[in-house]
């Protein structure tokens, strides 16, 4: 079943109001019961204080009868003490025992360890009340003599201090509590009497409350919201309708809200209608330049890649240079090193040259030196050769006189032959020491001349190695040059190398942006191809709007 706006707000103000009847009912029912409950309660306690009164009023006139009496007088006077029905009294002392009791069997017995169900030891609790407050009341469980079923009972006991002796009285209470349920019994029925009253006359204000804002919601909420209704149900796409305003209210804004956004629709509808078929001739304009600019972009694709390549081998042509020139300049470190070292070497060489020839030229000093003193020597042994022969005329003569003198001579004459064939060995080894001397005159001419020659030859080498060592200078220079340049060729070649990278790079990229581009200029040829279709969509979409003109301005008119 459909619910309109009227049933539903008149269901939830029925129900708001039933509600509130419901919670102020139930509030003072409760309140009702609470004063019933505290009615009961202070009746029992009113008819607790009555009893605990009366029981009282009986010890204390007990205490002053048997105050100045023996205890067997006492003990007589308390058992003839009768009150209502089954009213007693009793008497015990300080120590528990009880001198007086309606049961013959608790005389003279001690009861210190009598206690009811619930714990409480009875005469013991008794007889400390009365020592140590002089009087007072005890609540326990206790049977009524002839039965067996445990009934509550209240106490009151007075000390005697005098006699030490404790008078008291019980009286059961289990009928307070039966009085108190008959009085709960008929405060209910005046709660459930008030209560049905009360819900009455809630009843009765919700029911005229229900009828107040049914007329309230039919005359102000419902009825223009129904006129609102019908017409917007007649829009059917007319702009030029209008709803008519009957409130000042919410729902009258709503209605002059609704003819607000009808004229500010109108006004865009109109808007719209003009734009769209500016819209739809611009889109085939658009789809037209951007076939052109994706053809043009196709090509340009095109050239872009044939650049790219070309741009490739250029920069592998760059590499390959490159490398080629750093191994020129390696090889040039490696002869510009190599050279550095052979000047070294010569120089050395040039320097030790110079050294053997100054040994030389010492050596052939020496060896002259040699020369002249073997010519000294061969003067000397022609001396020992005049010597020699000297000798041997003389050892011929000292013969001779040997010789002559006869016996007497001639051991002398034995000398003499000695000494001559003494001086002939000596004219021997100096004609072998004059051959000796001789061969090292030769030799020693020979080695002269050959140290001449090597000197010589010493000197136009070392005149050579300095040759040999400015030239290598010379090359050193020349090849630090050839380094230098092969570096700078080499470097060249590495910039050359890089900016053919970077500029390939770029290409690249430039490549990649013109695909890019390609393919976002046939995604806007799509999308203006949509969009014309979308315009002319729009178009058929707008005439099915029914606009006045006349009650509508021109969107293009700044006034």
């Amino acid at each position: 079943m459909k619910l309109t706006l009227r049933k539903k707000v008149l269901g939830l103000i029925a129900i708001s109001v039933l509600l509130t009847a419901c919670v102020l009912s139930a509030v003072s029912a409760v309140g009702i019961a609470r004063r019933g409950d505290e009615k009961a309660v202070a009746y029992k306690e009113t008819l607790l204080a009555e009893r605990k009164a009366q029981i009282k009023g009986y010890v204390d006139m007990a205490a002053k009868l048997i105050e100045g009496l023996s205890v067997e007088e006492a003990r007589k006077a308390v058992l003839t003490m009768r009150y209502g029905d089954k009213g007693y009294l009793f008497l015990q002392d300080y120590n528990n025992f009880f001198l007086a009791h309606i049961d013959p069997k608790l005389d003279h017995t001690d009861q210190t360890n009598l206690r009811d169900p619930n714990g409480i030891y009875i005469v013991k609790e008794l007889t400390r009340i009365a020592r140590e407050q002089g009087e007072g009341f005890l609540s326990y469980a206790w049977k009524i003599p002839g039965q067996e079923n445990l009934r509550p009972k209240i106490s009151f006991c007075k000390a005697i201090p005098e006699k030490r002796w404790v008078v008291g009285t019980g009286l059961y209470i289990d009928d307070i509590d039966e009085a108190v349920a008959a009085e709960q019994d008929r405060i209910r029925q005046e709660v459930k009497t008030t209560i049905l009253t009360q819900l009455s006359v809630a009843l009765a204000v919700a029911v005229l409350l229900l009828v107040g804002a049914a007329f309230f919601v039919s005359r102000f909420i419902t009825g223009p919201l129904e006129i609102i209704t019908r017409t917007m149900r007649g829009f059917d796409n007319d702009l030029t309708i209008t709803i008519p305003v009957s409130t000042t209210d919410e729902v009258g804004d709503l209605a002059e809200w609704l003819n607000q956004h009808l004229r500010n629709l109108h006004r865009s509808i109109r808007m719209v209608a003009k734009v769209t078929g500016e819209l739809h001739n611009h889109a085939g304009t658009i789809s037209s330049t951007i076939s052109q600019q994706s053809s043009f972009a196709a090509e340009l694709s095109s050239s872009v890649a044939e650049m790219t390549s070309t741009m490739e081998e250029l920069s592998a042509s760059a590499g390959q240079i490159a490398q080629h020139s750093q191994g020129v300049v390696e090889r040039a470190d490696r002869t510009l090193a190599d050279t550095r070292n052979g000047a070294s070497e010569v120089g050395a060489l040039t320097v030790k040259i110079s050294a053997i020839n100054s040994d030389m030229q010492v050596n052939l000093a020496e060896i002259v030196e040699l020369g002249r003193k073997s010519k000294e020597i061969t003067k000397i042994m022609e001396i020992i050769n005049n010597i020699a022969n000297q000798t041997k005329l003389i050892a011929f003569n000292a013969a001779l006189e040997a010789a002559s003198a006869g016996e007497a001579g001639k051991r002398f004459g034995v000398v003499a032959v000695e000494i001559r064939r003494l001086a002939d060995s000596v004219v021997v080894s100096t004609a072998e020491i004059e051959g000796k001397i001789t061969e090292i005159l030769d030799a020693v001419n020979r080695l002269v001349m050959s140290s001449e020659k090597t000197s010589s030859m010493m000197q136009e080498g070392q005149v050579s190695a300095s040759h040999t060592v400015a030239m290598l200078n010379s090359m050193v220079d020349g090849v630090e040059e050839s380094t230098d340049s092969a570096r700078q060729i080499s470097l060249s070649t590495q910039q050359q190398q890089i900016a053919s990278s970077q500029v390939l790079l770029a290409i690249r990229e430039i490549d990649q942006g013109v695909r890019q581009s390609t393919e976002s200029a046939r995604e806007s040829n799509v999308v203006a191809e949509e969009l014309s279709d979308l315009a002319g969509k729009l178009k058929t979409l707008v005439t099915t709007f029914k606009i006045d003109s006349s009650r509508v301005p021109d969107p293009d008119n700044k006034a």
